[in-house]
């Protein structure tokens, strides 16, 4: 017919939703929609259809005779060729704001253009998307199709802005931190690593940016953060990714303490901006956030749980033996990680409303200053919620001296990259040198926080693009012509079942 089923611009005016919420204020009024085609009928001289876009959708009314002809230069659709139509075209309607006589708010259009023509069938509407991998691999179709998803999605990205809002006006400047790094460090985690061609040397892919605040520290800025990329090569599961997002902080002149007011007030004024509700259902649990966060210390919680006082404790064979008692049959090289495994097997799991756990063990805190009243605790926190890990912060170690000789002890050049222990950085021990203030910083995981705000149990249903072995259906390998592969194209497709067995 000569028209251009893919025009550079749509001549849009408003957004269907908004049309619908506001009905009193445009009625009568001309408008422009564009989106998707989700509805589409024909009954003699009438058609009907719906058009969703990102903030809803609207009817659309047409009646032959008020329907434009087709025009080459306008794009215009006439009556007769309605038939070209296809559920999931993405059209523009141009007409007035009315109400049908069912009652229903609508647009009388005028004038109708393709925007992008549909090649593929849009899902079943009414079933919807079931497949749990196609979920995955094609998100694109389950928030077309599902509101709830689109929805899910945009409140994270309302999640991450409220953040920024939150430290911006507690006087915190956002850094961008560099994610391909020489070193990686500030965390204990098994690397991804990778060569950067230009300089002719192997490097990382950040397990966390902790070290380059710091050095933001010593440069002078007093509150500094950044909501950057993580990568660790290890597992996946229902509430871990090898790539996820984080929000890390460094306050200079503050301790531990300072962070907890922080991150509690953090959570509240994200539930309520973001959100608009202090309480949420997280994993089966009503969690309200207006209320006071429980703070307690690690031994103390054991103490509560189990009636066994670590701070008694005097020998390792001891610690082991008050392990067995929790299925913990591995023995642990000192009392301070006997004491996290009990934790971890008695307490984490009955830590339901907000909670922050402090005083770890010095053995599993090397970046923490230790506790001046007993050094055999950090002045470090943990977050829990519902059972679950949410962050982890502490005073920051400033004494070079201290951090060199902790770091050397732990190092074992033969295991560089398993992400057992903290790697030499003597670059950033230079930076400790010049003199770091006394610092804090806390790191909460933005998926974890969206698990928790949008009501989530499974850490794939907050990314928008989870991390899945790539795969080629036969019908796509015939469609693009993919001759050119390692092999078999049913070799390279991983069905759900087969990806949640190898996690």
């Amino acid at each position: 017919l000569g028209l251009n089923p893919y025009p550079s611009r749509s001549r849009r005016t408003h957004y269907a939703g908004d049309l619908v919420t506001q009905f009193e204020k445009f009625d009568g009024q001309p408008v422009t929609v564009s989106g998707r085609l989700m509805s589409w009928r024909k009954q003699g001289g009438l058609a009907f259809g719906h058009v969703q876009d990102e903030r809803g959708r609207i009817q659309l009314f047409l009646k032959k005779q008020n329907v434009q002809a087709l025009n080459k230069e306008s794009g215009n659709i006439g009556f007769p060729e309605f038939h070209l139509l296809d559920l999931g075209d993405i059209v523009e309607a141009s007409g007035k704001v009315m109400r049908t006589e069912r009652g229903e708010i609508s647009i009388s259009v005028d004038q109708l253009r393709i925007v992008s023509k549909a090649l593929r069938p849009l899902p079943d509407q009414w079933s919807g998307l079931k497949d749990r991998e196609i979920i995955l691999r094609r998100r694109y179709l389950d928030t077309i199709l599902e509101k709830p998803s689109h929805e899910r999605f945009a409140a994270i990205t309302r999640l991450i802005a409220a953040i920024r809002t939150f430290l911006a006006g507690r006087g915190f400047l956002e850094f961008q931190t560099p994610v391909i790094q020489p070193q990686y460090g500030g965390g204990t985690a098994k690397p991804f690593k990778t060569h950067v061609n230009a300089l002719g040397c192997d490097m990382y892919l950040a397990i966390s940016h902790e070290l380059y605040l710091k050095r933001l520290i010593v440069a002078g800025y007093d509150k500094v953060f950044t909501i950057g990329r993580y990568f660790r090569n290890e597992g996946i599961d229902r509430s871990h990714h090898p790539e996820f997002s984080m929000v890390e902080t460094m306050t200079a002149y503050e301790n531990y303490e300072y962070n907890m007011n922080l991150i509690e007030e953090m959570f509240r004024f994200v539930a309520q901006t973001a959100f608009g509700k202090t309480q949420f259902n997280v994993r089966g649990h009503a969690i309200d956030f207006a209320n006071p966060w429980k703070r307690i210390s690690m031994a103390d919680a054991v103490k509560e749980k189990t009636c066994i006082d670590f701070r008694e404790v005097k020998t390792v064979e001891e610690a082991n033996r008050h392990l067995k008692q929790f299925q913990v049959h591995e023995p642990q090289t000192t009392i301070g990680e006997a004491l996290v495994k009990v934790f971890e097997a008695a307490v984490e799991p009955t830590l339901i409303e907000p909670t922050l756990v402090f005083g770890q063990p010095v053995e599993i805190s090397p970046l923490a200053k230790p506790m001046a009243e007993d050094p055999r605790f950090a002045e470090r926190f943990e977050i829990f919620i519902a059972g679950m890990e949410c962050g982890d912060n502490w005073s920051e170690q400033n004494d070079p001296a201290h951090l060199l000789a902790t770091w050397k002890k732990a190092y074992n050049p033969e295991e560089r990259d398993s992400g057992e222990f903290h790697t030499l950085d003597f670059d950033f021990i230079e930076a400790l040198e010049y003199g770091m203030p006394p610092t804090t910083g806390i790191g909460p995981g933005i998926e974890r926080m969206a698990m928790i705000f949008t009501e989530q149990e499974n850490i794939d249903d907050v990314i928008f693009f989870p991390l899945l072995k790539p795969s080629v259906s036969a019908i796509n390998a015939e469609v693009y012509g993919i001759e050119d592969r390692a092999g078999p194209v049913e070799d390279l497709t991983l069905t759900f079942e087969q990806f949640e067995g190898l996690a």
